[in-house]
């Protein structure tokens, strides 16, 4: 299965963490208007782990992204702060 998903942030988008309702956590990122991609744990052997090691390597490769967008911006910017709450955009 072949899956490319492009998003283009914008003010309001943000990441959670949250969990449905047999507890099982889920990472999900608040995309436009009623857009939501959500990262989950299913009841297969193994899951939690391997979702644990997805998410590292997410968080990993997203704080390389952030640091390569940083690098970009002309001029004196407010670097290495980390919020995922909309209201914070």
């Amino acid at each position: 299965m072949s899956l490319s998903v492009v998003v283009h942030p914008r003010f309001g988008d943000a990441a959670r963490v949250a969990s449905d309702e047999q507890r099982r956590p889920q990472l999900v990122a608040d995309i436009g208007t009623g857009g939501e991609v959500s990262i989950q744990v299913d009841d297969e052997p193994g899951s939690t782990e391997l979702a644990a090691r997805f998410a590292r390597s997410l968080a990993a490769a997203a704080l390389r992204f952030a640091q390569m967008c940083e690098e970009t911006i002309p001029g004196p910017a407010v670097r290495g702060e980390v919020s995922t709450a909309a209201s914070d955009w």
